[in-house]
């Protein structure tokens, strides 16, 4: 069956509180299950990309946008399209902010252990245990300071992130032509701001699972770091890399 296609684009601060906001909390899990499925060594196929749905927005930030692109069987059928893919983007930071999300969950947790019937302790999906916390915590201090000198240059950078497309739509190009928006959006953003002709989009991403697919599409490693075994439950570490690609305004 043909599918019409359509795409939107919204905005953190026009999500909240939202079905739609559900929706893409939903999807982008399954995504990630799905794309941890085939990696059963890395030990996340357990895990979610995001706990609340809340944390979709705190990942896109003030300034991020999100693409989400839909499908249905017929233009009059629009309002039972559901979602196939999604991209968003926001600028970028150097700065590994996984002390801020450990720092955020330990505040939960503590107002869980405080008030246990108001807010009742996650189930064993969760991807994160106080463990796994304390791990985390452990490594981002190995970490160190992150060298941020390649943003010295004056050119504007933003991240891509949260690219996701449903198993049934991949290898037709979906991602692709999102990243085209992605691309388009943060060209009309630094033009508005008075910067370029030159920017960058960045991402940073599992070595491990996603660097081919992200070579091919033309982007560059320009920074990595080791997480070591048992971070986030992972039996083997793994290793996270930040990838560049040069662009201009249109």
């Amino acid at each position: 069956m043909d599918h019409q296609l359509h795409t939107t684009r919204v905005l953190a601060k026009d999500l909240a509180d939202t079905s739609e906001l559900r929706s893409l909390w939903e999807f982008a899990n399954f995504a990630f299950a799905h794309s941890a499925q085939q990696y059963p060594e890395m030990g996340f196929s357990e895990g979610k990309r995001f706990e609340q749905p809340s944390d979709f927005t705190k990942e896109m930030g003030i300034d991020g946008v999100t693409f989400i692109q839909y499908a249905s069987s017929s233009r009059e059928d629009s309002g039972n399209a559901k979602i196939v893919a999604i991209a968003g983007c926001k600028p970028w930071s150097s700065a590994y902010k996984l002390d801020e999300r450990v720092k955020r969950m330990r505040e939960e947790r503590e107002a869980r252990e405080k008030e246990p019937a108001k807010s009742p302790l996650p189930g064993n999906d969760g991807f994160y245990t106080k463990e796994h916390e304390d791990q985390l915590l452990e490594q981002i201090e190995k970490l160190g300071p992150v060298d941020d000198s390649q943003e010295q240059d004056g050119v504007a950078r933003w991240e891509v992130m949260t690219v996701c497309v449903h198993p049934e739509w991949q290898k037709k190009g979906l991602a692709d032509r999102l990243l085209e928006k992605v691309a388009e959006e943060v060209s009309s953003q630094v033009k508005s701001s008075g910067k370029g002709p030159e920017f960058k989009l960045m991402v940073r991403t599992m070595k491990e699972i996603n660097e081919k697919y992200w070579l091919s599409k033309g982007f560059k490693p320009v920074g990595e770091k080791f997480f070591e075994p048992g971070t986030f439950g992972s039996p083997t570490g793994f290793h996270i890399l930040d990838l560049s690609r040069d662009h201009r305004t249109t």
